[in-house]
């Protein structure tokens, strides 16, 4: 028969981090979408990764807040990956592929950074526009 999926879960998605995951602009408008691992590659999506493709490949084990998540970065010649998933996602022990793990504190990057800057002081300034301009 023809190549039988193995493995499929919900995941979040970019092509536009490497690295240490970290919150930002990039995780916000990631794809969501269903990652399926078959016998020789991963879909999710219109993205199609071969294993045999695969030159690195990155487990981050991390905290949202308190929530522990997992990010799989896979390296290919041309692109990075990088997937999160949520605590009960496991589709790693069906990986035909040898990946690193890596425990690392999710970090900010400066557009989150600043986001966070914004809403505290808006909030600051709402509190002071409410109770005390009476």
């Amino acid at each position: 028969m023809g190549n039988k999926k193995i493995y499929s879960c919900i995941t979040k998605a970019t092509k536009n981090e490497n690295g240490n995951p970290k919150y930002s602009a990039n995780w916000i408008v990631a794809r969501r979408g269903v990652f399926s691992v078959f016998e020789d590659c991963i879909e999710c999506g219109n993205w199609k990764i071969l294993f045999s493709e695969i030159k690195i490949a990155k487990l981050y084990k991390t905290k949202q807040m308190f929530v522990p998540v997992n990010v799989l970065e896979l390296q290919t010649e041309k692109e990075t990956f990088q997937f999160g998933f949520n605590p009960w996602a496991n589709p790693f022990k069906y990986l035909k592929i040898n990946y690193e793990i890596e425990n690392v504190k999710l970090k900010m990057s400066k557009f989150s950074l600043i986001i966070r800057i914004v809403l505290f002081f808006s909030l600051i300034l709402m509190f002071i526009l409410k109770y005390f301009q009476k």
